[in-house]
């Protein structure tokens, strides 16, 4: 985490300012590190980065500079940038939930038969992985989670995600670092092996 805040622009501190406090702090802490990121990498200052990031909406850059998705965590902030449509997500491996409920409630009959059967530590870890795969697409889709989280399926260690309903396809990188467990989905045709991941 950054001993101050990055700059943001004058939209976004309007923002700040409608949201609550934590909101605020989290909103201007992700906008500054998008935009500090993509100044490092151009050598542009961090105000001419053609960003549009409304809260509550995925971050959108002008044409011609490709797409960005954005998720963060308690303690970790993660970026992605690329040419096609990304989307990505964290969570810490360590986070609480209680994975049988959110497995029959959210997953589809078919992955529940793999997990039902598993210890709550191992259901845990299962969810959790299935979890960041399913956001990351939901997040490539530009979707909401409450319609499609049952929709995308996922088999255990797959390069692909499904989307059941709508035919999507997406390739996916799944991956832990440390004590965060990260996904990465992309366009079911892209020609990109791995990621470049990039960690300070």
């Amino acid at each position: 985490m950054p001993s101050k805040l990055l700059p943001i622009s004058n939209e976004e501190k309007k923002w700040v300012n409608k949201l609550n406090k934590r909101r605020g702090w989290i909103y201007h802490f992700s906008r500054g590190c998008i935009r500090n990121v993509i100044s490092n990498m151009t050598g542009l200052d961090p105000y001419q980065i053609p960003l549009k990031a409304d809260p509550g909406k995925p971050p959108l850059l002008q044409e011609g500079w490709g797409h960005i998705s954005i998720s963060h965590c308690s303690d970790a902030l993660l970026i992605g940038w690329s040419a096609e449509k990304i989307g990505v997500d964290i969570e810490r491996k360590d986070r609480k939930l209680h994975a049988h409920k959110l497995s029959k409630r959210f997953f589809h009959k078919y992955e529940n038969r793999e997990i039902e059967n598993l210890t709550s530590s191992q259901a845990k870890e299962e969810v959790l992985r299935r979890w960041v795969v399913k956001e990351a697409a939901i997040k490539w889709q530009s979707g909401k989670i409450s319609n499609n989280l049952s929709q995308w399926i996922w088999d255990n260690n797959s390069s692909f995600a499904y989307h059941k309903k709508l035919k999507y396809k997406v390739k996916v990188y799944k991956q832990t670092y440390d004590q965060w467990t990260y996904a990465i989905a992309l366009n079911g045709t892209t020609m990109i092996n791995e990621p470049i991941i990039c960690i300070s």
